[in-house]
């Protein structure tokens, strides 16, 4: 009997909505621009949020990133800090807790093959790069630590640059001219992607950064401002992080009152971090989009007030005939929850098609999850009955006799 009653409502809601078919669109149009828009900028978030979540995850949970800072004693920055040296490298690698350990030396140099220059990126690193960031060889090798100890003149390719200078030819046994040096190229590195940033993750070329330091610097050693550790287990990554710290301000005599003049960073952290920055931008853009919705919903009530003006001769001999109260306020809602679920449904399909579209302009995908498209919908749902609830109101208050007469 229920059920009954409630589809004899909605049958009449979508008859009285197509009367005016034109209305009805212009109407829902807000409801399909907001739903439209939160579903593009939650799957964009998403999408932002699974890359990062990713990179940093292939980085791994045990690593830990050490950078140079200077203060001054009352905790100013004062500019360029103390790099770090071979010997605090050396104590790194020998701490029971730590599996590997890289300097990260970089800069850009003039790169010649054949007929082909260009500038490009070089970092200098040792043979536990590839280990730390999960980074494997498409072909050939990657740097050794008897090429790091020897200053090799040797190069590992991303393979942007692989296709770059060499194209279909195979690189591996060629030789590159690095800022005027020969170095030969032992192996192209898998591809890796953009980041969310859309910064190309293969565009550089990689070699022993003792042979950097040698070739770049012309003999001298370049100091070196970033160190990336690895620590044994996840566990360890604090103890890590407190006995390097403490080798540091030992070996640089800081004083106890005195500020570290390094950054100690593990990558467990930076995902933290990250992950509640991209969660708090996606309900800020979320709510922004909102706005919109909440200006459909207005249009809604101003439509179905309209309605009630235009049908209330129609609503005076309903209720004449026996209509009660809730049978009114009942049929106006059903009309304006419909309306508006129309418009939530169009502004779902509308949002997966150009969430897709967009996730080709920013370089990565747009994640839709199937909680987000039932919660657009209910809450598109529950928009129109909101701001249809005065208009059905008046509606039921009306006397009939002059709703008959039309003196309202």
């Amino acid at each position: 009997m229920i059920g009954r009653y409630i589809l004899d409502n909605l049958i009449e809601a979508k008859s009285n909505l197509l009367r005016n078919k034109s209305r009805t669109l212009l109407t829902s149009l807000g409801i399909v621009i907001g739903i439209t828009s939160v579903i593009i900028l939650v799957a964009i978030t998403n999408g932002a949020k699974f890359i990062i979540e990713q990179q940093l995850v292939s980085l791994g949970a045990k690593t830990i990133v050490l950078k140079p800072i200077g203060r001054t004693a009352s905790g100013i920055y004062r500019g360029r800090a103390q790099d770090f040296n071979q010997e605090e490298l050396k104590l790194m690698k020998e701490m029971p807790t730590v599996s590997y350990v890289t300097p990260i030396v970089k800069t850009s140099n003039e790169v010649q093959y054949r007929n082909t220059t260009q500038v490009v990126a070089i970092i200098g690193a040792n043979e536990d790069f590839a280990m730390i960031n999960d980074w494997s060889t498409e072909l050939g090798s990657f740097i050794n630590r008897i090429d790091v100890q020897d200053g090799a003149k040797v190069c590992v390719l991303g393979s942007t640059v692989n296709k770059r200078f060499f194209g279909a030819e195979n690189a591996i046994n060629q030789n590159v001219r690095i800022d005027g040096i020969s170095f030969k190229v032992i192996g192209v590195l898998s591809e890796k992607g953009l980041t969310p940033g859309g910064r190309d993750q293969d565009d550089f070329i990689l070699i022993p950064y003792t042979s950097l330091a040698r070739y770049d610097y012309r003999g001298q050693l370049y100091g070196i401002s970033n160190i990336i550790v690895s620590s044994t287990t996840t566990d360890d990554v604090e103890f890590t992080k407190y006995s390097i710290r403490r080798m540091l301000r030992e070996r640089r005599n800081l004083l106890k009152d005195q500020f570290d003049n390094f950054e100690l960073r593990s990558y467990e952290a930076v995902t933290k971090k990250i992950v509640r920055t991209t969660t708090i931008l996606k309900v800020l853009l979320s709510t922004i989009a909102s706005i919109s919705l909440v200006v459909g919903g207005i249009g809604i009530m101003n439509i179905m007030l309209v309605s009630v003006t235009e049908r209330t001769k129609e609503i005076g001999i309903r209720i004449t005939i026996g209509a009660k109260s809730k049978d009114i306020i009942i049929q106006f809602l059903s009309e304006a929850a419909m309306l508006s679920i129309i418009g939530g449904v169009i502004g779902v399909v509308l949002g997966y098609i150009l969430s897709k579209v967009a996730s080709t302009f920013v370089g990565w995908p747009a994640i839709i999850n199937t909680e987000s498209i039932i919660i657009a919908t209910l809450f598109s749902g529950i928009i129109g009955i909101f701001f249809g609830i005065y208009p059905a109101f008046k509606a039921s208050k009306m006397d009939p006799i002059k709703a008959i007469r039309n003196e309202y």
